[in-house]
């Protein structure tokens, strides 16, 4: 019963707000909301002050994609998307938009400890659309659905499912909408969107100080790199001293490392892969490599398939990608997974990226916004096997 009245409260709220001046609708009618195709309940109800409606940040972070930050000195609220920066103080009508000042017409306001800001200045300062059908009594507020040309993506295969997965989503949502995803690996993808060739790049390494003179990072998921041998291969644990031997050479048979006694099968990626470079950072250090004689392998899929195949080889590959066909070995006797990568425990965690020439806008940047989706994060990332940013 207190959630039906809840989302009963929200859905009058907003309607006053998108109404015209003067505008009158029934107490008692039954109003749909719906955000990007989605009804909306949220936990902490908004408010109608002189018109205006007031929803906590909590929904804007969520349902935008929107990073959201607080300050308790200046009492200013940061609305950060792919494109725009929104700065709202608490008690004031001005406001900023990429630095551009604003006026509202009602202040932010705090409310039984939730910070609540105007949802309609917010929403078209970042080119959302408000509407209000009379018919079917149904208020929408339309983002990820209010897209239209064409996006090219390429890069990190590792970062490439979750990409692919929320562009067949987002092109089911829009009609007027193309999205072609590409592998390559990650120095494909930065390679392609430091020379404008892609819209937006995929890495699965952190970008150089000179990458960075040229693109805008975002962060799209967490992950880590398990090391992957054979089901049966009787090894479950490594040290990441006994890693870093295999991996360099030092250490060439099974029994080395309490397993059969047998030739120790390298496998590795291409030059150019995201996944090798963190490997390189994380578990080799400075000054190493990979042992020349490993094979090398164009992506994470079939780095996958080559393990399954052979059960004297190890190699390395992102949780998202590692299943039943391989068994992933505990590293310094931690398990690769969400829970050893969100408490640091892991020592191999990294983050997965994408990335655009400059800071992303238009139909670029709303993607992105959209990989960075609550719906998305729980729908595609989680469900991927990697690892949500919230």
């Amino acid at each position: 019963m207190k959630r039906k009245l809840i989302a009963i409260i929200l859905a009058l709220v907003l309607i006053v707000a998108v109404l015209p001046a003067g505008s009158a609708f029934a107490a008692g009618s039954n109003i749909t909301l719906i955000i990007d195709g989605n009804r909306q309940n949220p936990t902490v109800p908004p408010r109608v002050v002189n018109g205006v409606t007031l929803v906590p940040l909590r929904i804007i972070s969520e349902t935008l994609g929107a990073d959201v930050g607080w300050n308790a000195t200046s009492k200013t609220a940061t609305i950060t998307t792919a494109a725009f920066t929104v700065v709202f103080t608490i008690n004031s009508k001005n406001y900023t938009v990429n630095g551009t000042r604003k006026t509202l017409d009602e202040a932010p306001q705090i409310v039984d400890g939730s910070t609540l800001v105007p949802i309609r200045a917010f929403a078209e300062s970042i080119g959302a659309a408000v509407d209000y059908n009379a018919s079917s009594r149904t208020a929408t507020i339309n983002y990820f659905t209010n897209m239209s040309g064409t996006l090219t993506i390429s890069g990190s295969t590792t970062a490439q499912p979750i990409v692919q997965a929320a562009a067949d989503k987002i092109i089911g949502m829009n009609s007027g909408l193309s999205i072609t995803v590409s592998g390559g690996g990650s120095g494909t993808g930065i390679n392609d969107a430091r020379a404008g060739t892609v819209h937006i790049g995929m890495s699965s390494r952190e970008l150089t100080d000179t990458e960075m003179r040229t693109l805008n990072t975002y962060e799209i998921a967490k992950d880590a790199i398990a090391l992957i041998v054979h089901p049966n291969n009787p090894v479950r644990s490594l040290t990441k001293a006994q890693a870093k031997d295999i991996f360099t050479g030092a250490i060439t048979n099974w029994n080395q490392v309490g397993g059969n006694n047998a030739p120790i099968i390298l496998m590795t990626r291409e030059t150019g892969s995201g996944t090798l470079s963190t490997l390189n950072d994380l578990l080799l250090g400075s000054g190493n490599s990979v042992a020349e004689r490993a094979t090398p392998h164009a992506s994470s899929a079939l780095m996958l398939q080559a393990v399954a195949r052979e059960a004297n080889a190890i190699g390395f590959d992102s949780i998202g990608f590692v299943d039943s066909t391989v068994k992933a070995l505990q590293l310094d006797g931690r398990t690769p997974s969400a829970a050893t990568v969100n408490n640091g425990t892991y020592g191999m965690s990294r983050a997965l990226y994408v990335c655009t020439r400059g800071r992303a806008s238009g139909t670029t940047a709303v993607f992105i916004d959209y990989l960075r989706s609550l719906d998305c994060q729980r729908n595609i990332v989680a469900k991927e096997g990697y690892v949500p940013l919230v």
